[in-house]
């Protein structure tokens, strides 16, 4: 799940951006309010207690990625199949099928929803519904081969999410669970209090009236099932943009779990109400959540003075030319097929010993030019850094700055290539 994305563009357009697509979500999610509870005040502050969910946050603030997308393309697929708009249906499943490769799943799952949601195999609905299964699930598995026909050789993950129960990608975790059950009750209860925190916190924003309308969570099994099952602590947190594949379904729980109780004969509270209580503990949950996590988010930490002195670098480097660089550089290098990047040592001794592997046969291809910022994320820094000691650029006779350096960015280009 690791997005790609321009670290460099201004950070206040990237955040604009990611709250903008974020922000379209709310539109299908007053209607999905609309729909089932019949009041037009009520889904409105809904909707706005959707966009404040502390999960989202992460989402929005994190950098620039394809998370946002997939959050709003899932709420409008819910919309569209449980009112049968198939024309538009039609449009927004191949998009989200097509915008991550973790939506999939979760798409598959909408598709047991909304055949949960119409009960009869007559219904269109229903019809659907299983049409999009049927699609999904081989789609899954195609994009799985496409990525090993286009040259993919690597593990699934480094991060090793699921090692306590063997599995090593979420396609053979179910196997490994039902093979390993011991494994699987440790991996389950693997730091068992931050994962409680984490699903306590995403409950109280909604007053915990989702846990009476938990249907509508069925399309997030597919993202609880990996996270809890995992020792990573960013699929269950608050500081990544992986709360996508939950905050819709939560929303839509919240919504069931308050029509069930507009049901019961002698609960009083109106609907108008219920929404207001349900928005209110979005409020207060994100007052007291935010602060505390902000400045671990990357928006935080960048200017657009550093990103201009970037870009000036990068339009020293001819467009055909090879290039090394960080990853979070590389997107705007990218577009030749003889740029190169390292994953950040910082990240673990796998990553370090697999980045020195790799560094070590780019030394022998004589790349052209190394673009290295020492001014950014220490993470990133910290793959400078392996890149400079490995290509030994201090006492260097094989490459030379191009230009001065200026706020922690250099630039060195191989002194055989250089026209004297």
């Amino acid at each position: 799940m690791t997005p790609v994305y321009a670290i460099y563009a201004k950070p206040e357009t990237l955040l604009v951006i990611s709250t903008f697509v974020v922000a379209i979500g709310t539109v299908a999610a007053y209607d999905i309010a609309m729909f089932f509870l019949k009041n037009e005040k009520a889904a409105l502050i809904l909707g706005i207690s959707y966009f404040l969910h502390p999960s989202l946050q992460g989402v929005t603030l994190s950098g620039f990625s394809l998370e946002p997308f997939a959050a709003t393309l899932f709420l409008f697929i819910v919309y569209y199949l449980i009112t049968c708009d198939f024309r538009k249906l039609a449009l927004v499943v191949p998009l989200g099928l097509m915008t991550h490769e973790a939506s999939v799943p979760v798409i598959a799952f909408i598709a047991i929803y909304g055949m949960w949601h119409h009960k009869s195999i007559r219904n269109r609905g229903f019809q659907a519904a299983l049409i999009i299964l049927a699609v999904s699930v081989p789609y899954f598995f195609f994009a799985q081969m496409m990525r090993t026909h286009f040259g993919w050789t690597g593990s699934p993950s480094l991060w090793h999410e699921w090692r306590l129960v063997g599995a090593t990608s979420p396609v053979d975790l179910p196997l490994k669970i039902v093979l390993n059950p011991m494994g699987a009750l440790e991996a389950l209860s693997y730091d068992w209090a931050t994962k409680a925190s984490y699903m306590m916190t995403i409950l109280i924003p909604t007053a915990f009236l989702a846990l009476l309308g938990l249907e509508g969570s069925i399309p997030a099994i597919p993202y609880l099932f990996i996270s809890l099952f995992s020792a990573y602590p960013l699929y269950y947190s608050f500081d990544g943009h992986y709360g996508a594949f939950l905050a819709p379904f939560i929303f839509i729980s919240l919504i069931h779990g308050i029509v069930r109780l507009q049901r019961k004969p002698r609960f009083r509270h109106s609907v108008l109400k219920l929404a207001k209580i349900a928005t209110a503990g979005c409020i207060i949950s994100l007052i007291a959540l935010l602060p505390s996590a902000y400045y671990k988010y990357e928006v935080s930490g960048m200017t657009s003075d550093h990103n201009k002195i970037v870009h000036k670098f990068i339009s020293h480097i001819p467009r055909n030319a090879s290039v090394l660089t960080q990853s979070n550089i590389f997107p705007h290098v990218s577009n030749r097929p003889n740029a190169y990047t390292i994953p950040p040592p910082m990240w673990g001794d796998e990553y370090r010993q697999i980045g020195e592997e790799m560094l070590l046969n780019l030394r022998r291809s004589n790349i052209e030019y190394l673009l290295l910022d020492f001014n950014s994320e220490a993470h990133y820094v910290s793959a400078a850094e392996l890149i400079y000691d490995v290509f030994s650029l201090e006492n260097s006779t094989k490459y030379e700055r191009i230009v001065p350096e200026e706020d922690g960015v250099q630039c060195y280009k191989l002194v055989d290539n250089l026209n004297e």
